[in-house]
């Protein structure tokens, strides 16, 4: 199947998953007792952005290797965009979700590995992964640092996914993070909606970060 038609089906399965992913958000099934008085944020974002998401990393991922691929790496983008909802919206990863992502994505992984008859990756994401998580908790320990266990969890997911295409890749996505990361508590101190002390939800930036770094690379190859 021809690369701009395959990474569109992607964009489509995204939009449905986008939908299903909308209307279980609205539910706030994941907020815990004492987080149902926290304002309802609205979710209908999450369509367009696992539509377009998915379409972008598939079409990133797709050349010159193998179907499965692309396709694992789109399934953790719905996940991930999933993750980014709930964080907007109560500032917590949920432990039910990332805790079970951890053997599920090694066993995937292994799976892209296989199929492309390549281990090294494997054996790079699984150094990014731990990496990132090291980094991340040493951060996490600093006083006023802002960095929550949640992202602790999530970066060593997100070190993974990076390691196993490359350290550029892990190099890139960190640096997008801690970027925008910045811009963004700058933005809302300026705006006065944080204080220097508060905490805001880490998670989007360090997404963002990492799916930039799987997209721009390959839209900036096309100059």
């Amino acid at each position: 199947m021809p690369a701009p038609f395959a990474a569109l089906l992607a964009a489509l399965v995204g939009l449905a998953v986008g939908v299903t992913l909308h209307l279980r958000l609205c539910r706030r099934e994941y907020r815990l007792p004492d987080e149902g008085t926290l304002p309802r944020l609205t979710t209908w974002w999450t369509i367009p952005t696992t539509a377009i998401a998915s379409g972008l990393v598939w079409w990133a991922i797709s050349p010159d290797r193998p179907f499965v691929v692309p396709a694992v790496y789109v399934l953790a983008t719905c996940v991930l965009v999933a993750l980014m909802a709930i964080d907007i919206d109560v500032h917590r990863l949920p432990d039910r979700i990332q805790l079970p992502a951890y053997p599920t994505l090694v066993v995937l992984l292994a799976v892209c590995s296989l199929a492309s008859g390549e281990w090294t990756p494997f054996a790079r994401s699984l150094i990014a992964g731990v990496t990132l998580f090291a980094l991340y908790l040493v951060l996490a320990l600093l006083p006023g640092g802002g960095i929550g266990f949640g992202d602790v969890k999530l970066a060593g997911l997100l070190g993974m996914l990076l390691g196993w295409l490359s350290w550029t890749h892990v190099m890139q996505g960190t640096l997008a993070t801690f970027l925008l990361g910045g811009v963004i508590a700058a933005a809302l101190m300026a705006l006065r909606r944080k204080g220097a002390r508060d905490e805001f939800a880490y998670g989007p930036p360090m997404i963002i970060g990492a799916v930039g770094a799987i997209v721009v690379p390959a839209a900036l190859q096309l100059l």
